[in-house]
């Protein structure tokens, strides 16, 4: 399997402090990883919940670590996480079900050690 170790870099090249490894570690599970997943696509294609930079640096960051900390390869992190997140996002209803979720997820990621202002 090929473990993703990719920095957590958005598009504007912010980089934030992850959560403490151990901490994603003892908090990997699918579930988390979907809510994770979710919260990205949600974040990123929902008005009213985009999340700004470092959020998202955070948590696509986080979900990186976690599908590697699972033994998640590529494929099955594209098939079994980001496709189903994004057949989500075309029914209605589902930013305004899932993007009040988003940011309890990142105060928990924040909880675990992590953050959302750049640093570097």
């Amino acid at each position: 399997a090929t473990a993703l170790c990719t920095p957590a870099l958005a598009d504007g090249g912010v980089t934030v402090q992850l959560p403490d490894p151990g901490r994603i570690a003892s908090a990997a599970s699918e579930d988390f990883l979907m809510q994770l997943v979710m919260a990205n696509v949600v974040g990123m294609n929902c008005q009213g919940y985009i999340l700004t930079d470092g959020e998202w640096a955070l948590i696509t960051g986080t979900a990186d670590r976690v599908a590697a900390a699972l033994q998640i390869d590529t494929g099955a992190y594209d098939d079994r996480f980001y496709g189903p997140a994004f057949a989500a996002i075309d029914q209605p209803g589902t930013c305004d079900s899932e993007g009040p979720k988003i940011a309890p997820l990142i105060d928990r990621l924040k909880s675990m050690g992590g953050g959302t202002d750049q640093i570097g």
